[in-house]
């Protein structure tokens, strides 16, 4: 019976230390720190960096996303802040550079009408058939 008890000492013994060695590491991943002078130039660096989408991230903005590319933008973006470029600008120029892919929230186009307007055209066009239906239906009830 000791023996057996050694032996749950020593597996939670390797467990906490397998997991403190875990947590160690995890607690080493690299966190960028992007320093302004005053707190507007970081509020509007927070703003594009979850207005901006990561390109190579699937549906993650630029703000939550650590890939390279990523971070390659948010250094772009501080750069460009830095520098005294407005927000329009900095979205202009990720916008040419990446497309209109990169915004969250696109712009309203003309290549793009159909996207905007598509939900609206099928709810109404559901009504129209919904409505179609539901009286010839009724038609029949009443004879």
């Amino acid at each position: 019976m000791p023996e057996l008890m050694q032996i749950k000492y020593l597996l939670a013994k390797s467990i906490l230390l397998s997991f403190s060695i875990l947590v160690a590491f995890n607690s080493m991943a690299t966190i960028d720190i992007y320093e302004f002078e005053d707190a507007n130039l970081s509020s509007r660096f927070r703003q594009l960096t979850y207005e901006l989408r990561c390109p190579k991230c699937q549906n993650q903005n630029l703000a939550d996303s650590n890939s390279t590319l990523s971070l390659d933008l948010k250094q772009i973006i501080y750069e460009k802040l830095k520098a005294g470029e407005t927000d329009q600008q900095i979205l202009n120029f990720m916008k040419q550079r990446y497309g209109e892919f990169i915004l969250f929230k696109p712009e309203m186009s003309s290549s793009n009408a159909f996207l905007w307007a598509g939900p609206v055209i099928f709810l109404i066009l559901f009504i129209v058939f919904f409505l179609k239906w539901y009286s010839n239906n009724r038609v029949l009830e009443d004879e």
